[in-house]
């Protein structure tokens, strides 16, 4: 069995000196793509540098394929055993991993206001946008 994704925000350097990383976006999505990766009608994302991800245990299977509404490609990768989606990677940023903060067991992340939403032409019509955070239509 997998344990949930450890983010490394916590590590030393050759002097014992301990540095923290934090996530390097929270963001909201409504895509098609979002939906079907959580069964809801959003995904909570923390967008971390792909270096910051460090799997304790467990495989992953990851599946690629074309974004439905934007056509770029992307993978995503789940627990094998529980099939629990991990993160998404999109194939043209390497250099970042989007993982769905559901699956995080640190609560305070999902109280976190959202610093973007994006594809908002696709959120559903009784959710409001999420105030303070910026309004994308799409991912760039």
């Amino acid at each position: 069995m997998i344990l949930a994704p450890y983010l490394a925000d916590q590590f030393t350097d050759l002097c014992d000196d301990i540095y923290l990383t934090k996530p390097l976006q929270i963001s909201l999505c409504h895509c098609r793509e979002c939906r079907k990766a959580t069964g809801g009608t959003t995904s909570l994302n923390l967008t971390v540098p792909s270096s910051a991800f460090i799997l304790k245990s467990g495989n992953l299977r990851t599946v690629t394929k074309k974004h439905l509404d934007e056509g770029f490609e992307f993978s995503l990768s789940f627990c094998e055993e529980c099939s629990s989606p991990i993160y998404t990677a999109l194939c043209a940023q390497p250099s970042i991993k989007i993982i769905q903060a559901g699956t995080l067991d640190d609560e305070f992340i999902m109280e976190t206001v959202p610093a973007v939403e994006l594809n908002i032409w696709k959120r559903v019509g009784w959710m409001s946008q999420v105030d303070l955070a910026e309004q994308k239509n799409r991912y760039t």
